[in-house]
């Protein structure tokens, strides 16, 4: 298509409104600051070669970039200043200015630098054009406008150069803009075929003589011959005879009654603003009538006003498949949404990405804070993927705080596909960077995000769901919080799912064990206390550490059973160390998950088995990772609170490595602060990790705890801990690695 003739389209398609005006003056307040920074950046890069007449250029653009910015802010606070045509102007004239001050740098500065900073330029200018399609984007020609600046006087200067090196990048500098052009012309087509779908949308009725129907007869010239009262009634307006349908305020069903002249019955479905104002919603059916030698002399339309229906049915429609919090798609929005997907034409060659996104501290939240705060996290959540995601991207609420998103066809191969889904995986975690400020409260919410790559031609909705979830899973135990699927994931999926029938038999089979971990003083390695520590002899996979079978049992429901387990076999052997007059500890700890702290009757079950074997209540203290503690925070108070109302010591382990931990440090009173390996194991390397762990202990004496720090392995790191506090405790493979109860009490009790 003619270039020119392609502008002047769009330039007919675009309208000036003040929702595009407050765009672009928005977007330049958060791009010009970048532009200026970028402005300095280039000037420092560049004096070496161009000297002042660098400073020159920077002068001159960062000026105008200033007052670029003032121009933003005078709309910002007083937008009716002037009209949104001259605003408008403004912007255009400002902006086109900008790109001509850049072109200067490809048109001028280029033939004065060696090839290096040519590549510089080149790479410069071509990342500002693809910055100018996002923050231009609310307007087609200001952004193709940019461009045509920015590039074209870069493309002359390299073919004026004149070496094959420069043909190559100005080969491909001008693809890099064919390819732009490209890109707004496809909006453009699509916004013309929303519309006609739009215009061509047919619904047949019955009419009856009693139906509250508009009826009306027209010549060939589009005049009205006659109508009935109804379309009087309908539009609020008694004479509609000879009226010219061409001068009428609203012409959208013109053409249809045209159409239906030549081509047959035709039908208007749609809105419709009449001669005084009234907007409706009608479906008009015409059809064309002829004279006795069969020619069209003209055409009868009738129109029936489906307003309230349209309305209601818009509702009905919206309500059945969104989320009535987030206004997000609900679950069954979802699937028809993906049922969509799978039929479509482009999901034959194309794949497809789907995000399963789940908030980790949103439990606690709820708990802690109430479901009003928690619906307000999940709102603003779902606010912040809106403003990231464009409009091609689906985004539904499953329900509680899991989100889906969808990426529609994103490529034809492979390998963009997965380089798109980590552009967007990355986008979608820096939502979560910033605080979600919520009545006065800054929350810190984390995210785990499974990633599945949908393959062309595959349709099982309820697999790539399934995916999607273990892939969700898998991505709470990574570091990044971020998993793809694949095959071996669902291999290991049903591994883990044998595994988890094996635990059920674990402790009847005597396949648990106890190890005990020595807890020393850190001045003079005296012996205070120990931690008990299970593991799991498999009989096929050998020795299994908590790490790999603990959330098994979590997930099953076997973590009562076993901790109960736990709970009997320490007694016996703390009871059996008094026996034989062994015991010199100040206690031994149990790990107890906060989720089972809400069993019926914990507490007198605890104390029951203390009695029953002859401890005292201070002989065993009960640790419980700050994670689940969170987690779980309200349903667990209480019963913290009777345990230590009878002298149970209660420890808080893994500290700092879960989420708002200084609020529930003074809502609950603990004995023992237990500071997580994670924080000890780059001290050496690292002087700030050993700034942070003083920071922890700080907050730790604030509410007098006895503070044991988890994890030392070498003599280093107990060195230089033992310089921040020579009062504190420790445990770790430095001291001793976890040991049996035999090797325990030969080693330590004797």
């Amino acid at each position: 298509m003619n270039f020119i003739n392609l502008l002047s389209k769009i330039k007919k398609l675009q309208t000036i409104d003040k929702s595009t005006i407050s765009t672009l003056y928005a977007l330049s307040e958060k791009s010009l600051p970048v532009l200026i920074i970028l402005t300095l950046l280039i000037t420092v890069f560049l004096y070496p070669v161009l000297s002042y007449s660098i400073v020159i250029w920077c002068i001159v653009l960062v000026l105008f970039s200033l007052l670029r910015l003032y121009g933003a802010y005078v709309f910002k606070v007083n937008p009716q200043k002037y009209s949104i045509e001259t605003w408008y102007k403004k912007f255009t004239i400002s902006a086109t200015l900008t790109a001509f001050l850049y072109a200067v740098l490809g048109f001028y500065f280029l033939h004065y630098l060696d090839p290096y900073y040519q590549l510089f330029i080149v790479a410069t200018l071509l990342g500002l054009s693809a910055g100018s399609a996002t923050s231009l984007s609310s307007d087609f020609r200001i952004a193709i406008g940019y461009i045509i600046i920015i590039i074209f006087p870069l493309i002359v200067s390299l073919l004026v150069i004149d070496t094959p090196l420069h043909y190559i990048l100005a080969t491909l500098l001008l693809l890099y803009f064919i390819a732009q052009i490209v890109m707004t012309y496809k909006m453009y087509l699509q916004k013309i075929q929303i519309k006609e779908l739009e215009e061509q949308q047919v619904l047949l009725h019955n009419l009856f003589k009693e139906a509250p129907l508009g009826i009306f007869s027209y010549d060939d010239h589009l005049r009205i011959i006659d109508h009935n009262e109804a379309l009087s009634h309908l539009f609020d307006n008694q004479n509609m005879k000879d009226l010219d349908l061409h001068t009428l305020s609203d012409t959208r069903p013109v053409s249809t009654m045209q159409k239906a002249l030549t081509e047959g019955s035709q039908s208007y479905i749609g809105p419709y603003t009449s001669l005084k104002n009234d907007n409706f919603w009608i479906e008009a059916k015409y059809f064309p009538f002829t004279n006795d030698d069969h020619q069209t002399i003209g055409g009868i339309g009738i129109i029936e006003d489906k307003t309230k229906e349209h309305i209601a049915l818009e509702k009905l429609e919206y309500f059945a498949h969104h989320d009535s919090l987030t206004a997000l798609l609900n679950r069954r929005g979802f699937k028809n949404y993906m049922e969509g997907l799978v039929r479509g034409d482009k999901h034959e060659n194309s794949f497809s990405l789907l995000f399963y996104i789940d908030l980790d501290q949103f439990k606690g939240i709820n708990d802690s804070l109430g479901h009003s705060i928690g619906d307000k996290v999940l709102l603003a959540v779902s606010q912040r993927l809106v403003y990231i995601l464009d409009s091609t991207c689906k985004i539904s609420r499953l329900g509680g705080d899991e989100f889906i998103i969808i990426i529609p066809y994103v490529s034809k191969e492979e390998g963009i596909a997965k380089s798109k889904a980590e552009q967007y995986a990355k986008e979608i975690q820096d939502i979560f960077v910033d605080p979600f400020i919520i009545e006065d409260l800054h929350l810190h919410i984390r995210s785990s995000i499974g990633i599945i790559i949908i393959e062309p031609n595959y349709t099982n909705i309820e697999e790539i769901i399934r995916h999607a979830d273990i892939t969700m899973y898998d991505a709470k135990n990574l570091n990044g919080h971020i998993a793809y699927y694949n095959e071996d994931l669902d291999k290991r999926q049903k591994k883990l799912f044998g595994l988890q029938h094996d635990l059920a038999y674990a402790a009847r089979e005597n396949q648990l064990d106890l190890f005990f971990q020595p807890i020393v003083k850190m001045k003079d390695d005296t012996l205070l206390s120990a931690e008990t520590l299970i593991r799991w002899q498999h009989p096929t996979k050998g020795l299994l550490s908590p790490e790999e079978f603990i959330p098994l049992a979590i997930k099953a429901g076997l973590i009562s059973k076993i901790t109960w387990w736990i709970v009997d076999k320490v007694c016996q052997q703390v009871s059996q160390w008094k026996k034989d007059k062994l015991w010199d500890l100040n206690y031994i700890s149990i790990n107890i998950n906060a989720q089972q702290l809400v069993e019926n009757n914990f507490a007198i079950e605890f104390l029951k088995k203390l009695k029953e074997n002859g401890l005292e209540t201070k002989d065993i203290m009960i640790e419980i990772t700050e994670r689940s503690l969170i987690d779980n925070f309200e349903s667990t108070q209480d019963v913290i609170n009777t345990l230590r109302s009878h002298g149970v010591r209660c420890a808080i382990d893994d500290f700092g490595i879960g989420y708002s931990s200084l609020s529930y440090l003074k809502k609950l009173s603990f004995n023992t602060l237990k500071i997580d390996k994670e924080f000890v194991k780059d001290i050496a390397q690292k002087p700030q990790e050993l700034t942070l762990v003083a920071t922890i202990l700080d907050i730790g004496r604030q509410f007098n705890y006895n503070i044991v720090i988890e994890g030392i392995e070498d003599k280093k790191q107990k060195e230089l801990l033992l310089g921040l506090d020579e009062e504190l405790s420790y445990q770790g493979f430095y001291f001793s690695k976890p040991i049996h109860a035999e090797e325990f009490t030969q080693k330590f009790l004797y």
